[in-house]
Formats: C-alpha cells, sequence, structure tokens
C-alpha cells in the first residue's frame, strides 16, 4: 500500500508511460492503484518476437526508485530465470538490476545517493525508468536468460 500523495503522483505520470510504451509495442498494466504496483510489457526492437513483463514496485513516488523484476507474466512469479533478459547489470540470478533506476541498484550502492547518479525526483521518473528499460532492452539487448 502506498501513501495518497504517491498514488495521485503516479497516475498523474502513467499516462505518458502508457503512450512511450505502445511506440514500441509496449504496454502498461495497473493491476491496482492502491498498492503502487505497474506490470510492464516490453519487446526488443531486435528480437520483436520476444516480450518481457517487468514488474515495477513503487513505495514513495517520486521521492525513492522502484523495485524492478522480470516476471514469467503479469502478476506471474518473479523467481524465473528465464523471465529475465541478458544484459549487462541485469542479473537473473540474483533477480536484480544493478543500474541506478531501481531500489535494487541503490540497495548495492550507497555512492549513488548524490552526484550524477543520484535518483531524479523531477520531471517524470517513471517514464525515466522505463525508457531505461527500453533502451537498454534496443542497445543491448543479448537473448533471453536460460
Amino acid at each position: 500500500m502506498i501513501d495518497e500523495e504517491s498514488r495521485l503522483n503516479l497516475e498523474a505520470d502513467d499516462a505518458a508511460v502508457a503512450e512511450f510504451l505502445a511506440a514500441f509495442d509496449g504496454e502498461l498494466v495497473r493491476t491496482d492503484a492502491a498498492d503502487g504496483i505497474y506490470w510492464v510489457r516490453l519487446c526488443p526492437q531486435a528480437a520483436t518476437q520476444e516480450t518481457y513483463v517487468a514488474r515495477v514496485a513503487w513505495t514513495r513516488y517520486p521521492q525513492a526508485p522502484p523495485s524492478v523484476k522480470f516476471a514469467d507474466c503479469v502478476g506471474g512469479s518473479l523467481t524465473v530465470t528465464r523471465a529475465w533478459p541478458v544484459m549487462a547489470a541485469y542479473r537473473p540470478g540474483s533477480f536484480d538490476i544493478c543500474k541506478p533506476f531501481t531500489a535494487e541498484g541503490f540497495a548495492l550502492h550507497a555512492e549513488w545517493r548524490t552526484g550524477p547518479q543520484a535518483w531524479p525526483t523531477t520531471g517524470n521518473p517513471f517514464l525515466w525508468v522505463v525508457s531505461q528499460l527500453q533502451d537498454d532492452l534496443n542497445h543491448r539487448y543479448q537473448g533471453r536468460s536460460q
């Protein structure tokens, strides 16, 4: 359950995220507005037959980065290695993304809290997170994890 301010901020920003994803044959799915969890369907441009589902779970928006994990389907398991794409800093064996747009990355790298990697709280951070995911899939994708 997220606070009311976070819920309202997410609702204000999620239309831009859905529009962005549609341009890449992706989709934004919100199952419950009160929980701060969104499911994002993404396709790599070089492998449009592949679809990935990322769970983006917010605790405070826009103040804190979300947890980002891949699932085998919307609402599915977060512990299926095959649900993960192979890309640098995406760690299917650990079920995390070690990059400065995820709660998991910031938990591992306290030095990211300041400087150029600091979490952006202005603009549309939700769109920024999803655009980072899509950019990685478009430019760093090496296949599906086994």
